[in-house]
Protein backbone atom coordinates (compact mmCIF):
# COMPACT_ATOMS: atom_id res chain seq x y z
CA UNK A 1 0.00 0.00 0.00
CA UNK A 2 2.66 2.60 0.65
CA UNK A 3 4.73 1.86 -2.47
CA UNK A 4 1.48 2.56 -4.48
CA UNK A 5 0.44 5.22 -2.38
CA UNK A 6 4.41 6.84 -3.23
CA UNK A 7 3.68 5.92 -6.74
CA UNK A 8 0.68 8.09 -6.98
CA UNK A 9 2.31 10.98 -4.77
CA UNK A 10 5.31 11.38 -7.72
CA UNK A 11 3.25 10.88 -9.88
CA UNK A 12 0.90 14.20 -8.88
CA UNK A 13 4.42 15.71 -8.10
CA UNK A 14 5.64 14.96 -11.79
CA UNK A 15 1.91 16.24 -13.46
CA UNK A 16 2.60 19.23 -11.36
CA UNK A 17 6.01 19.43 -12.53
CA UNK A 18 4.86 19.29 -16.52
CA UNK A 19 2.49 21.71 -15.95
CA UNK A 20 4.91 24.08 -13.80
CA UNK A 21 6.84 23.79 -16.65
CA UNK A 22 4.65 24.75 -19.26
CA UNK A 23 3.09 27.82 -17.59
CA UNK A 24 7.18 29.13 -17.27
CA UNK A 25 7.42 28.50 -21.33
CA UNK A 26 4.27 30.73 -21.85
CA UNK A 27 5.27 32.90 -19.41
CA UNK A 28 8.77 33.45 -21.41
CA UNK A 29 6.49 33.74 -24.57
CA UNK A 30 7.56 30.67 -25.74
CA UNK A 31 4.19 29.83 -26.85
CA UNK A 32 4.41 26.84 -28.80
CA UNK A 33 6.85 24.37 -26.91
CA UNK A 34 7.01 20.98 -27.99
CA UNK A 35 6.91 18.03 -25.04
CA UNK A 36 11.05 17.69 -25.65
CA UNK A 37 11.75 21.47 -24.48
CA UNK A 38 8.65 20.71 -21.51
CA UNK A 39 11.02 17.53 -20.85
CA UNK A 40 13.92 19.44 -20.73
CA UNK A 41 12.60 22.21 -18.51
CA UNK A 42 11.55 19.13 -15.92
CA UNK A 43 15.23 16.85 -16.65
CA UNK A 44 12.68 14.18 -17.82
CA UNK A 45 12.24 12.59 -21.08
CA UNK A 46 9.46 12.87 -23.55
CA UNK A 47 8.56 9.09 -22.61
CA UNK A 48 8.23 10.13 -19.29
CA UNK A 49 5.50 12.88 -20.21
CA UNK A 50 3.94 10.35 -22.50
CA UNK A 51 3.44 8.22 -19.64
CA UNK A 52 1.50 11.14 -17.86
CA UNK A 53 -0.57 13.41 -20.38
CA UNK A 54 -1.74 12.01 -23.82
CA UNK A 55 -0.93 14.71 -25.65
CA UNK A 56 0.47 18.66 -25.68
CA UNK A 57 -3.21 19.65 -25.62
CA UNK A 58 -3.61 17.23 -21.99
CA UNK A 59 -1.14 19.24 -21.09
CA UNK A 60 -2.56 23.03 -21.46
CA UNK A 61 -5.50 21.44 -20.37
CA UNK A 62 -4.30 20.56 -17.08
CA UNK A 63 -2.70 24.14 -16.81
CA UNK A 64 -6.43 25.55 -17.84
CA UNK A 65 -8.03 23.45 -15.25
CA UNK A 66 -4.73 24.51 -12.51
CA UNK A 67 -5.94 28.24 -13.58
CA UNK A 68 -9.27 27.37 -13.06
CA UNK A 69 -9.86 28.27 -9.01
CA UNK A 70 -7.47 31.46 -9.56
CA UNK A 71 -9.53 32.94 -11.86
CA UNK A 72 -13.17 31.87 -10.70
CA UNK A 73 -13.30 35.28 -8.43
CA UNK A 74 -12.58 37.16 -11.11
CA UNK A 75 -15.84 36.04 -12.52
CA UNK A 76 -18.57 35.82 -10.17
CA UNK A 77 -18.04 38.46 -7.81
CA UNK A 78 -20.44 40.97 -9.22
CA UNK A 79 -19.62 44.61 -8.92
CA UNK A 80 -22.25 46.65 -7.10
CA UNK A 81 -23.11 50.43 -5.76
CA UNK A 82 -22.55 53.61 -8.14
CA UNK A 83 -21.52 53.53 -11.67
CA UNK A 84 -18.70 54.65 -10.83
CA UNK A 85 -18.15 52.22 -8.10
CA UNK A 86 -19.72 49.53 -10.65
CA UNK A 87 -17.25 50.71 -13.77
CA UNK A 88 -13.67 50.88 -11.42
CA UNK A 89 -14.68 47.52 -10.18
CA UNK A 90 -15.31 46.14 -12.76
CA UNK A 91 -12.36 47.23 -14.45
CA UNK A 92 -10.20 46.15 -11.15
CA UNK A 93 -11.44 42.50 -11.44
CA UNK A 94 -10.95 42.52 -15.30
CA UNK A 95 -7.52 44.14 -14.47
CA UNK A 96 -6.51 41.06 -12.26
CA UNK A 97 -8.27 38.64 -14.22
CA UNK A 98 -6.34 39.53 -17.52
CA UNK A 99 -2.67 39.65 -16.06
CA UNK A 100 -3.19 36.52 -14.73
CA UNK A 101 -4.32 34.79 -17.42
CA UNK A 102 -2.03 36.48 -20.12
CA UNK A 103 0.45 34.31 -20.60
CA UNK A 104 -1.92 30.85 -20.97
CA UNK A 105 -4.30 33.37 -22.99
CA UNK A 106 -1.64 34.58 -25.78
CA UNK A 107 -0.68 30.56 -25.68
CA UNK A 108 -4.59 30.05 -26.31
CA UNK A 109 -4.67 31.87 -28.89
CA UNK A 110 -1.32 31.17 -31.02
CA UNK A 111 -2.56 27.60 -30.85
CA UNK A 112 -6.98 27.71 -31.22
CA UNK A 113 -6.41 26.91 -34.58
CA UNK A 114 -5.65 23.20 -33.44
CA UNK A 115 -7.97 22.47 -30.85
CA UNK A 116 -11.90 22.97 -30.92
CA UNK A 117 -11.70 21.95 -27.24
CA UNK A 118 -9.72 25.29 -26.97
CA UNK A 119 -11.59 27.30 -29.40
CA UNK A 120 -15.27 26.14 -27.34
CA UNK A 121 -13.68 27.40 -23.73
CA UNK A 122 -12.26 30.53 -25.57
CA UNK A 123 -16.05 31.63 -27.01
CA UNK A 124 -17.13 30.10 -23.49
CA UNK A 125 -15.13 32.64 -21.41
CA UNK A 126 -16.24 35.37 -23.84
CA UNK A 127 -19.68 35.15 -23.34
CA UNK A 128 -19.28 34.70 -19.79
CA UNK A 129 -17.79 37.86 -19.53
CA UNK A 130 -19.95 39.84 -22.16
CA UNK A 131 -22.73 38.39 -19.61
CA UNK A 132 -20.78 40.24 -16.55
CA UNK A 133 -20.82 43.50 -18.19
CA UNK A 134 -24.39 43.19 -18.83
CA UNK A 135 -25.58 42.52 -15.77
CA UNK A 136 -23.14 45.07 -13.89
CA UNK A 137 -24.69 47.39 -16.25
CA UNK A 138 -27.94 46.50 -16.27
CA UNK A 139 -30.00 49.47 -14.81
CA UNK A 140 -28.15 51.41 -17.20
CA UNK A 141 -28.64 49.60 -20.27
CA UNK A 142 -32.66 48.67 -19.83
CA UNK A 143 -33.27 52.55 -20.01
CA UNK A 144 -32.16 52.28 -23.74
CA UNK A 145 -34.18 51.39 -26.84
CA UNK A 146 -33.41 47.47 -27.85
CA UNK A 147 -31.31 49.19 -31.04
CA UNK A 148 -29.07 51.91 -28.70
CA UNK A 149 -28.96 48.81 -26.01
CA UNK A 150 -27.13 46.53 -28.13
CA UNK A 151 -24.59 48.70 -29.73
CA UNK A 152 -23.93 50.13 -26.40
CA UNK A 153 -23.20 46.54 -24.78
CA UNK A 154 -21.17 45.88 -27.99
CA UNK A 155 -18.79 48.74 -26.88
CA UNK A 156 -18.74 48.09 -23.35
CA UNK A 157 -17.71 44.76 -24.55
CA UNK A 158 -15.12 45.33 -26.94
CA UNK A 159 -13.68 48.16 -23.72
CA UNK A 160 -13.80 45.56 -21.53
CA UNK A 161 -12.20 42.62 -23.56
CA UNK A 162 -8.70 40.93 -23.12
CA UNK A 163 -8.11 42.18 -26.59
CA UNK A 164 -8.39 46.32 -25.67
CA UNK A 165 -6.23 45.28 -22.55
CA UNK A 166 -3.49 43.33 -24.19
CA UNK A 167 -3.43 46.10 -26.53
CA UNK A 168 -3.17 49.07 -24.02
CA UNK A 169 -0.39 46.90 -21.71
CA UNK A 170 1.39 44.69 -24.54
CA UNK A 171 1.43 46.73 -27.90
CA UNK A 172 1.10 50.22 -26.31
CA UNK A 173 3.15 49.31 -22.87
CA UNK A 174 1.30 51.16 -20.84
CA UNK A 175 1.25 50.28 -17.17
CA UNK A 176 -1.38 48.62 -15.45
CA UNK A 177 -2.63 52.02 -13.64
CA UNK A 178 -2.41 53.81 -17.14
CA UNK A 179 -4.63 51.23 -18.48
CA UNK A 180 -6.95 51.02 -16.45
CA UNK A 181 -7.90 55.18 -16.57
CA UNK A 182 -8.02 54.54 -20.16
CA UNK A 183 -10.57 51.75 -19.73
CA UNK A 184 -12.50 53.89 -17.41
CA UNK A 185 -12.71 56.90 -19.54
CA UNK A 186 -14.12 54.90 -22.50
CA UNK A 187 -16.62 52.73 -20.26
CA UNK A 188 -17.90 56.16 -18.10
CA UNK A 189 -18.20 57.70 -21.35
CA UNK A 190 -19.94 55.86 -23.18
CA UNK A 191 -22.28 55.01 -20.12
CA UNK A 192 -23.17 58.91 -19.53
CA UNK A 193 -26.09 59.99 -21.48
CA UNK A 194 -24.97 62.90 -23.35
CA UNK A 195 -26.42 66.49 -21.79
Amino acid sequence: MTCVDGRIARGERTRKAVVGALLSLYEENNLTPTIDDIASRVGMTSRTIYHHFADHEAIAEALREHQRPLIAPHLAAQPSGTLDARVQGLIAQRAELFELVAPVRRAALANMHRSARMRKSQAGMASRLRRQVATTFDTELSQLDDDLRAETLEILDLYLSWDTWERLRRWQRLSVTRSKALVRGLVSETLTPPV
